[in-house]
């Protein structure tokens, strides 16, 4: 047994990554552009100087706590003052690596819906992170036909089990998947495939971003099924998660509430310590607002990083 588990840890671990990059806030500010299908933002009565030092503060922090923690760290710095959501990059690039699968790095950059954030994109990220023999998908061709797919924000890969998990919104758009799957798995030795839904939020509004209510951790998908209101779509993603013949190594369901979702317990991220221990990174908002079998549950199964990033949650809303 304990090899059969040992081998399975291998197998799944090496999926997952032990370098991050954070781009820090020089100025953070609620934006409105990209206000209009977020809810998670809120504007304060507060002076913009005094909200970007709070930010760069906490983004210091979780960035030394993600360091401490035995992870490395590629730093890089907002471009511009009038950019306030530089500090969520995962929504307009992401690089993927899977031995075995995708053997040369393979870079993504993504159409973002607003202005502003169409501007992030840094030539800079996206040269360092390429090399002779990487691949790169530029969908950003696509802001031009006013056509949207943010990044890992709006797509949860699991590439254990060859998917990706797509909550349809502005910000995610079918079409726009379903071109990217077909750039991305001619990159591939196996192919991936779209499980797609629809989910909203208390109030019945669209989740603008499905990173808010699902994420893929190494041996756990954290969703939260409350929010989608289609019970064959529940259904589907249920089996997606937990059927034996649709994965090769089916997850266990961990099921939030859409309490937990207004606390960000959805957005939180897997990646390896260089003792390649799975570790899990989430705001202290989420790690206060868990239900406690819940917060057991991934205490029992990682090592949890959590910090205080208040500001940039009720302000940007999350990534």
């Amino acid at each position: 047994i304990l090899t059969h588990l040992r081998s399975f840890e291998m197998e799944v671990n090496r999926f997952y990554t032990n370098h991050v990059m954070m781009v820090e806030p020089t100025k953070f500010f609620f934006n409105t552009e990209t206000a209009c299908d977020n809810e998670f933002m809120h504007n304060v009565e507060e002076d913009n100087e005094a909200i970007a030092n709070k930010a760069i503060q906490e983004h210091r922090d979780l960035r030394a706590k993600i360091e401490e923690a035995g992870i490395t760290v590629t730093k890089y710095e907002q471009m511009a003052d009038d950019l306030p959501d530089s500090l969520f990059p995962n929504n307009w690039f992401s690089t993927h690596k899977y031995p075995g699968n995708i053997d040369n790095r393979l870079v993504c950059v993504y159409p973002m819906k607003a202005p502003t954030r169409q501007r992030e994109v840094n030539p800079k990220i996206i040269e360092d992170f390429s090399d002779p023999e990487s691949h790169t998908i530029d969908l950003t061709g696509f802001c031009e036909k006013g056509q949207v797919l943010e990044g890992t924000g709006a797509l949860i890969f699991d590439p254990v089990n060859l998917k990706v998990y797509a909550n349809i919104s502005q910000r995610c758009e079918k079409d726009v998947l379903d071109h990217f799957l077909e750039q991305f798995n001619s990159k591939c030795q196996e192919p991936f495939r779209s499980v797609v839904f629809s989910s909203c939020t208390s109030s019945g509004t669209p989740i603008y971003h499905t990173n808010v209510m699902f994420s893929v951790l190494s041996e756990h998908i954290v969703v939260c099924l409350e929010s989608i209101p289609d019970e064959e779509e529940r259904k589907k993603v249920v089996e997606e998660i937990t059927s034996s013949e649709l994965n090769k190594y089916p997850k266990k369901l961990l099921e939030i509430s859409l309490e937990e979702v207004n606390n960000m317990c959805g957005n939180i991220i897997c990646v390896l310590n260089k003792d390649q221990e799975p570790c899990v990174i989430m705001a202290t908002t989420a790690y206060n607002g868990f239900k406690p079998e819940n917060l057991e549950e991934l205490k029992a199964h990682y090592k949890i990083i959590h910090s205080d990033v208040s500001t940039i949650e009720k302000i940007g809303g999350g990534s």
